[in-house]
């Protein structure tokens, strides 16, 4: 757990879920999901999701290539913080998930049977996130817990990521 001094601040973590550092940390940590043999089968343990269907999601976020526009090759998504360590705590301990990191399962799980139907990734994506936002989720606990979260729009009421359709 980060510490916070005594006007509140977090020190000793990434506190801009925007910032180089974190970019840094996500690009880093996705490449180890990567080469985790492991992981896939203590997310399900931890979660009660299949081993199948946390494999397909790994795959689907860290290793598989994606059209993510149209007229360019496939390529994998873009790294993104939140999401790293949603997967560091579902592969930690089970008293470590958060709600969203449950979320972002339910979320990629929806997307990827939406895809499976003839949606576009793009499509895909904003349609399940009528059902399962993690976005929204996310940028919600990070904005309680304090961190900065820079490029950020406040759009109904909640504070959201200018997402970055190359980014998941």
């Amino acid at each position: 757990m980060s510490k916070r001094d005594s006007e509140g601040q977090i020190f000793g973590a990434i506190t801009d879920t925007m910032s180089k550092a974190a970019m840094k940390h996500a690009k880093m940590y996705y490449e180890e999901v990567r080469h985790y043999s492991t992981d896939v089968e203590k997310i399900a343990s931890n979660t009660g999701f299949t081993y199948e269907q946390v494999l397909m999601v790994k795959h689907y976020l860290f290793v598989d290539k994606h059209v993510l526009e149209k007229g360019k090759p496939p390529r994998r998504f873009d790294e993104c913080f939140e999401i790293a360590e949603s997967w560091r705590r579902l592969f930690g301990k089970k008293t470590d998930i958060k709600e969203h990191d449950i979320l972002l399962i339910k979320h990629e799980l929806k997307e990827m049977e939406l895809i499976a139907q003839g949606l576009s990734q793009e499509d895909a994506h904003r349609e399940t996130n009528k059902f399962y936002n993690y976005t929204e989720a996310s940028d919600e606990y990070y904005y309680s817990i304090g961190m900065k979260m820079q490029d950020k729009l406040i759009v109904g009421g909640a504070i959201r990521r200018i997402l970055d359709k190359n980014t998941h």
